[in-house]
């Protein structure tokens, strides 16, 4: 893995952050979207939550100080503050918020080579979450922050999280710089996830540091996160699907971030693809499911980050993953906005959907409550 030392460094803030004025971040033809959409019973199944405790520590084991999350964070007051979470939650109408750690250890390469401090950081991450959450019950579900040095930590923190402090599931980063998906340390993850029947929340991970051409350094113009986090996504999952992880593990349950990422959109050209190079070169692809391939992308489920009012995306999402696997999820508090934009946008593109009430109503709530349990 490469050195990630400067992590986001200098392009944290457009990291999903809009710049727009929140009276002029809605067109006339969204307010109404909004303003029904506000008044939907939702469960928030993936949007973010950290603590300083986290920073703090990152930066005293990892020796680099400022950690490259401390300024966003600190300056982003929904994301580390309950008050201010719930402040939000009740503006946009979110009864309830599925809690998912940022940042993913690695962002601290000397921290995440030692599995004792991996171990520790997610630990208090963890615990963190726990007693926040357990503060509010009736509000707030959390995602176990996984330490994925080797399996043995990671096992440990997910039974702990899942048994001791009863959180819904937990949280992997995957990218060109990460443990691939496909590696022999997350087989006995997607086992025991699959056993313990607790949804893995997939996140996207590539740093600026990685160049977007071999005869760079860095990437240019953000292409590392507008565009290639969606592209780092959609590889995890075909690395999952194709090295046969959800045939040898079922009722495995993988939520995929940004609505599904490019496979929705892209899967006929995906499948034409495959076969297409399979017929004429005749070498099949290097794996043991069956044809046609696209059908086992249908397995992962996905949520409605749209980062905009794009209820054309979120119809594909819904055609291809079926409503039953569509989870509202806003990727709040990420924006300018404290978070607000963001589930507003989820929220008004979920809205106008040429969907029934009944299947919005399944993806603001009906299919968390029947994925995560969720009782009352």
């Amino acid at each position: 893995m490469m050195d990630r030392r400067n992590f986001l460094k200098g392009s944290l803030a457009a990291a999903g952050v809009l710049t727009l004025q929140p009276d002029v971040v809605f067109a006339a033809a969204q307010r109404e979207h909004v303003a029904a959409a506000r008044t939907a019973d939702k469960i928030d199944c993936y949007c973010h939550f950290s603590s300083m405790k986290v920073i703090d520590y990152l930066e005293e084991t990892g020796g680099v100080k400022p950690h490259v999350f401390r300024s966003l964070f600190s300056n982003t007051p929904a994301l580390i503050d309950m008050d201010e979470r719930l402040r939000l939650m009740d503006h946009c109408g979110i009864s309830r918020s599925v809690l998912v750690p940022l940042p993913w250890i690695e962002t601290s390469p000397a921290v995440y080579a030692d599995p004792q401090k991996c171990s520790r950081a997610a630990r208090i991450m963890n615990e963190e979450l726990a007693r926040l959450a357990a503060q509010r019950p009736d509000r707030f579900s959390a995602v176990a922050l996984l330490p994925t040095t080797n399996s043995d930590i990671m096992l440990e923190e997910l039974d702990y999280a899942v048994k001791q402090l009863r959180f819904a599931g937990g949280m992997v980063a995957f990218g060109p710089t990460l443990k691939r998906p496909d590696h022999s340390d997350y087989e006995q993850l997607w086992a025991v996830a699959n056993r313990l029947d607790v949804p893995i929340w997939m996140h996207p991970s590539r740093p600026p540091v990685y160049p977007d051409y071999i005869d760079e350094q860095v990437s240019k113009y953000q292409v590392w996160q507008t565009l290639s986090w969606l592209m780092d996504s959609s590889a995890a999952m075909v690395r999952i699907v194709f090295a046969g992880i959800f045939d040898r593990h079922p009722d495995l349950k993988l939520i995929v971030h940004h609505h599904g990422a490019l496979v929705p959109l892209f899967a006929k050209r995906m499948q034409y693809g495959w076969d297409y190079f399979e017929k004429s070169t005749g070498a099949k692809q290097a794996t043991s499911i069956s044809q046609p391939y696209i059908d086992h992308f249908r397995k992962f489920y996905c949520d409605t980050a749209t980062q905009g009012h794009e209820p054309a995306l979120l119809e594909l999402a819904h055609r291809f993953f079926d409503s039953g696997r569509l989870l509202f999820g806003s990727d709040a508090p990420m924006d300018a906005m404290g978070g607000k934009a963001f589930t507003l946008d989820a929220a008004s593109s979920v809205e106008a959907m040429a969907i029934s009430a009944k299947e919005k109503q399944r993806i603001y709530r009906g299919n968390a409550v029947k994925l995560l349990k969720i009782k009352g």
